[in-house]
């Protein structure tokens, strides 16, 4: 696995202090944990998530039209914007996909998808239900490990495929 990068680094050290051992990782209770109240509404458009603050009051909005998992993943982002980009007083954000390579993403939404995907699926989370799945001594196919970690995590299917292949589990070119 590669190193975290700073935002994944700082999402481990959240895992920490709330003292997270377990999936799947109760993002709810780190968004308390961190003086954030959690509300949910139907938004307009495709905004998926909001994260207001002011001096004495801080606000996750997540999308309630949007999958559970998907709802997760919200949350977890606008943790990663609130403990990783102070100053601003209102973040929206659109459910669009984040495109790492062709530059044209906006770092501080990179950032907070990098914190919540470490949040959501921590490494050493992922490799200790791997190292479970494994010693059940029967072969395990890649769509078959992405469903089991995907159910134990939360997180949709597609969240966990991108995950393993960024944490160099799962080929990226495999087509899966």
């Amino acid at each position: 696995m590669s190193d975290p990068s700073p935002a994944e680094q700082r999402a481990i050290e959240l895992l920490d202090e709330t003292g997270t051992l377990q999936t799947p990782v109760p993002v709810e209770q780190i968004a308390a944990a961190k003086g954030a109240q959690i509300t949910y509404a139907a938004f307009e458009g495709d905004v998926s998530g909001v994260l207001y603050r002011e001096s004495d009051r801080i606000l996750i909005g997540v999308n309630s039209t949007h999958a559970p998992t998907r709802q997760r993943f919200t949350m977890a982002h606008e943790i990663g914007h609130l403990v990783m980009h102070e100053g601003r007083p209102v973040v929206v954000d659109r459910l669009v996909r984040v495109n790492l390579r062709d530059g044209t993403s906006n770092q501080e939404e990179i950032e907070a998808n990098a914190f919540a995907a470490e949040l959501l699926m921590p490494r050493r989370l992922i490799s200790a239900q791997i190292q479970r799945l494994v010693e059940r001594a029967r072969p395990i196919v890649p769509q078959e490990l992405v469903a089991e970690l995907a159910g134990a995590f939360r997180v949709s299917l597609e969240a966990m495929s991108y995950r393993l292949e960024n944490l160099g589990i799962l080929d990226p070119n495999a087509g899966f």
